[in-house]
């Protein structure tokens, strides 16, 4: 098991707004709603285009290409384009910090 990466400090990922980081050459995307903080692999399951240049409303993430939506609290699909899963990817928020764990 790795132990946990710092990827971002809280600040820099925009509320109800998203931010692309690169670890181990893999992409991730944090997600921040209110508060509350998601991490998830940028590449959108049904074709694997890049989830960064979706849009984001409220807990609602919809892929720019394919117009794939996905509740953000679960990963899970929420229209019929996929009915694949989000990749998602343990964080957790340490004082001004997030870390995630990679275990794929």
């Amino acid at each position: 098991m790795r132990e946990y990466i710092k990827v971002a400090r809280v600040e820099e990922v925009p509320k109800n707004g998203m931010k692309l980081v690169k670890v181990d050459n893999l992409e991730i995307l944090l997600i921040n709603i209110d508060g509350d903080f998601y991490a998830y692999d940028n590449w959108c399951p049904h074709m694997g285009y890049p989830l960064f240049f979706g849009k984001l409303e409220g807990y609602v993430l919809t892929c720019g290409f394919h117009y794939a939506k996905f509740d953000v609290k679960n990963g899970r699909p929420l229209n019929k384009t996929t009915e694949k899963p989000l990749r998602k990817i343990k964080l957790k928020k340490i004082g001004s910090d997030l870390v995630i764990q990679l275990t794929f």
